[in-house]
């Protein structure tokens, strides 16, 4: 136990000097899409907490924010919820704001993701090393995206008994983005009865409650849904591969979506016969904290794939699927090529990065597009084939 410890600790300092190399200099431009550095723009720290900073300060000044944020350098308008506007904020505390608590959480975000790794097996040291230095967890941690709170949250989630907290949690999260609405579905699948219903209906009426009372700032959010929509260089979600200019200056774009869902429902149906035969799922159990994690990371993944159009900082959900996926991959085959495909999505990323940036070739990251398709139908097969288990076990009460 000491031992591990150690190794726990040595490779988390390892990892802290690593990312300081990458950030922002020496190997940066090939991990991490870059922001103008510079003396007049020092928002480039940290650059999508600073737009929530800049927000706030702004609208201690008066500023409708969802319009102008003369506050942030590029005057980047607010395009997540109204509930982070109204963060507790002062002037005096700049740095606090701006670098310390960033800091503090992108190391808290690395110490956990360590935490649930066994380094005493080489497999798992590998999906680590290949998961922190992927591009898609390098720029969430750069620019400190609220995907990482949000992250956070949600394995405290996992680990909490009381459906009090995990409502106000699931509350809270949707309020400043809104896909973890999706999350509240957990409580019906540790038993469907009165008082797990009235939790999840209780708290998507409440958030539907307050989005309604704030749908004029919503109506704006979705008016600068542009801001926060990925370009097809980093983009994760169904209609990535039809953004593709190489391809669909060649084919139509209805016909290159028609494809992504074609092979998504297709790969979807074997992997959902082959679960009905394979051991991948036969021990699932939501009172395990491993198969809670693999639930609620599947979920968000898949619902914020199929959608949104999302940036490719939803991928760091992926990794809450890897402790159950692990967990099985001796005894069940799905596994197995589950986790091949993430691997290979993870060594490819670093590749895919170089080749769009430096050489501006979109062929690895048109690879990468299926893959994530593939690993996004075996997933959702998953989930339903868990769905449907649990709806033959449980009886309404």
């Amino acid at each position: 136990m000491k031992s591990n410890f150690k190794i726990h600790i040595l490779v988390f300092f390892l990892s802290i000097a690593v990312i300081l190399l990458i950030y922002p200099h020496i190997f940066y431009k090939y991990f991490v899409l870059q922001m103008p550095f510079s003396d007049q723009a020092p928002q480039s720290y940290f650059a999508d907490w600073t737009v929530i900073i800049s927000a706030m300060k702004c609208k201690l000044q008066g500023y409708d924010v969802f319009l102008d944020n003369p506050c942030d350098f590029w005057n980047r308008r607010h395009v997540y919820g109204s509930i982070l506007l109204f963060l507790p904020y002062s002037t005096n505390l700049n740095n606090l704001y701006s670098i310390y608590i960033p800091i503090f959480f992108n190391l808290l975000f690395l110490f956990v993701v360590i935490s649930h790794i066994n380094f005493k097996k080489v497999e798992q040291v590998l999906i680590y090393v290949l998961f922190i230095f992927s591009p898609a967890t390098l720029l969430a941690v750069e620019r400190f995206n609220i995907d990482i709170l949000i992250f956070l949250i949600l394995l405290l989630i996992c680990h909490l008994r009381s459906n009090l907290f995990k409502s106000i949690l699931i509350v809270i999260i949707s309020l400043a983005k809104f896909y973890p609405a999706i999350t509240s579905i957990i409580f019906l699948f540790k038993g469907i009865n009165k008082k797990n219903l009235s939790y999840f209906l209780i708290s998507v009426a409440f958030i539907a409650l307050i989005l309604f009372l704030d749908n004029d700032n919503l109506a704006k959010v979705f008016s600068n849904i542009g801001q926060a929509t990925a370009s097809h260089r980093l983009a994760f979600g169904i209609m990535h591969f039809s953004n593709f200019p190489t391809l669909n200056t060649k084919f139509p774009v209805e016909h290159l979506l028609i494809f992504s869902i074609s092979l998504m429902s297709i790969v979807y149906f074997f992997s959902y016969l082959v679960l009905k035969k394979d051991k991948f799922l036969k021990s699932f159990n939501f009172e395990i904290y491993s198969d809670r994690l693999f639930f609620i990371g599947g979920v968000v993944c898949v619902s914020t794939y199929l959608l949104l159009s999302n940036y490719i900082y939803r991928e760091i959900f992926i990794f809450l699927t890897l402790p159950y996926l692990l967990k099985t991959i001796n005894q069940s085959h799905f596994a197995k090529i589950t986790i091949l495909l993430i691997v290979t999505k993870l060594v490819l990323s670093p590749f895919t990065f170089y080749y769009i940036y430096s050489l501006n070739n979109d062929t690895l990251n048109i690879i990468k597009s299926l893959l994530d398709n593939l690993i996004m139908s075996i997933i959702l097969a998953s989930l339903v084939n868990v769905f449907f288990t649990r709806l033959k076990k449980l009886k309404i009460n």
